[in-house]
Parts: C-alpha cells; sequence; structure tokens
C-alpha cells in the first residue's frame, strides 16, 4: 500500500471517528447542561424552556469547539503511539511533517530530462541555446510601404451571379 493510499484510508477513518466524537460530544454537553438545568438551578415551566434553548445553543457550540481540541490531540497520539509518521504523506503531519516533506522535496529530481540531455549552461533571458540576440533585425514585410488598405465595395458584385 502506498503512502497516498494509507493517507487516504486514514484521513477517511478519523473523518469518521470526528463526526462520532463530535456528536458524543456535543449531546454529552446538552445532557449535563439540562440536568444542571432541572435538578441543581430547579427552573421549572417557562423559565426553563427557554433557559434549555439557549443553554443548547452554547453547548453546540461549545461542543464543536472542545471536538476540535480532542480531535487535534487525539490524531497526535493515535500517529505518535503507532509510529504512522513514515507511513503517512508528510503534508498531513503539521508540523512534525514541515522537516519530511522538504527532506522528500529536496532528494526529487528537479527535471525528468536526463543530463546528457540537459544543455551545459542555462538559456538567460534575451539569449538563445544560437547566442545573444541583441543585434536581431525584424525581416522586412512582404507589402510596400505605401500600400493601402481598400474595402472592398458590396455594389461592384451586386448583380454579377448570372446562370
Amino acid at each position: 500500500m502506498t503512502r497516498k493510499n494509507f493517507s487516504l484510508l486514514f484521513l477517511l477513518a478519523a473523518t469518521v471517528v470526528n463526526i462520532v466524537m463530535s456528536l458524543v460530544v456535543i449531546v454529552s454537553l446538552i445532557v449535563i447542561a439540562m440536568l444542571v438545568i432541572k435538578y441543581i438551578i430547579g427552573l421549572d415551566g417557562q423559565n426553563a424552556i427557554a433557559a434549555i434553548s439557549i443553554t443548547c445553543t452554547v453547548c453546540f457550540i461549545a461542543g464543536i469547539v472542545l471536538d476540535m481540541f480532542l480531535y487535534a490531540k487525539l490524531m497526535n497520539f493515535v500517529i505518535v503511539r503507532f509510529n504512522l509518521e513514515d507511513k503517512l504523506d508528510p503534508r498531513m503531519l503539521g508540523k512534525r511533517g514541515k522537516e519530511l516533506y522538504a527532506k522528500e522535496k529536496a532528494s526529487k529530481p528537479k527535471t525528468v530530462l536526463p543530463k546528457s540531455a540537459m544543455g551545459d549552461e542555462e538559456d538567460n533571458w534575451g539569449q538563445t541555446a544560437y547566442g545573444d540576440n541583441a543585434d536581431y533585425m525584424a525581416e522586412k514585410t512582404i507589402a510596400p510601404e505605401d500600400a493601402t488598405y481598400t474595402p472592398l465595395n458590396p455594389e461592384d458584385f451586386a448583380g454579377t451571379n448570372q446562370e
């Protein structure tokens, strides 16, 4: 299995874990908040409904933020615990992957051409493989300089189609 394939499978599994974990965190925060409102604060009736609606919104946002934090910690733990750094694409590893990605990129060749096909020197701006273009003169045009453009008159061609 290649690094890309393993990284893709890891990312898909991590996404499923993230969705399940976010649902569990949000629902557990809402349940805890409702229990606090009902039994500790002791609100009943209309006041409880207003408090629960505000609390559910706050718990939802807090659950998403808490889930992002827990997900990052969990993924770092899994990568380190199971030694997945060398099996995953370095771009997925965040801070740890910068060194690996730089080493991997530096080890790759810069061109696909073999060295035998490459020239000794690279061309510079304004030069070709044949030399400097500073003395290049444009070729003369075919039309004489005093030629003028005369558009065709459609009346000259009207009625000339005889059979």
